[in-house]
């Protein structure tokens, strides 16, 4: 081998050696977690949390025979959606390097809302307490009738049903007034104050206007339930 090959040799041995060594300092090995949260940590920067309102974002596992990937610069992440963000995004990200790779990662985005959850198994026929139940986030789509967000607003109400431990409690499940309650019929007018007896003619919660009999003079009134075993009337 001629002196001018050995140094030709030389030099290209040495190149690679040198790309080999500065490579060696920026290069990145990712599993599979790690990719997915890169896409999380993405879709994050772009959620804002409300106080009504919590955001849940998490990857869908990417699968089990995927293999680790090799990357010497940063990752460029994008999203060919825009914000607010559906229920599922697609997470694209890049190796720009000579090792040229791309991964797509699916990332699904929950919106929880408050919701009065029972902590431990409550009886049908149970009059529920504060230390039955909690406020804790949840998806909304997960309840399809109408939940309660304020402890407030269950404590105090009977259980018309079993009502299993970690379920949200709709308002199927529970009466402030029962039918068949007695219960105690208010009309405010000014200063004025009227009160008398009466009986639940079918079931309400708070807020909501049910029938119920005034049992002194037998008529059947339009009232909102006010709490437990109380309704108001309009004078």
């Amino acid at each position: 081998m001629s002196v001018l090959k050995k140094s030709r040799w030389s030099q290209l041995i040495y190149f690679f050696a040198s790309f080999s060594i500065m490579t060696q300092g920026y290069a990145k090995t990712y599993s599979p977690d790690m990719l997915e949260q890169q896409a999380v940590q993405f879709i994050n920067s772009y959620v804002e949390n409300e106080p009504d309102k919590r955001i849940e974002v998490r990857a869908l596992p990417l699968e089990f025979r995927q293999t680790e990937k090799i990357c010497n610069s940063p990752l460029e992440l994008s999203t060919p959606s825009e914000p607010p963000f559906n229920r599922q995004v697609t997470v694209q990200l890049k190796c720009l390097d000579t090792l040229s790779w791309t991964q797509y990662v699916h990332v699904r985005i929950e919106e929880l809302h408050p919701m009065v959850v029972a902590l431990s198994p409550i009886a049908r026929g149970a009059v529920i307490s504060a230390q039955d139940i909690q406020v804790q986030f949840r998806a909304k789509y997960f309840v399809r009738a109408t939940y309660f967000e304020q402890t407030d607003d269950v404590v105090g109400s009977r259980s018309k049903r079993t009502i299993s431990a970690g379920m949200p409690i709709t308002s199927k499940q529970i009466c402030m007034v029962c039918k068949g309650d007695k219960v105690t019929i208010s009309a405010n007018q000014s200063n004025l104050s009227i009160r008398t007896s009466g009986l639940a003619l079918e079931d309400g919660n708070f807020g909501e206007l049910i029938r119920v009999e005034n049992t002194s003079s037998g008529k059947t009134l339009r009232a909102r339930v006010s709490g437990v075993e109380s309704v108001e009337v309009n004078l």
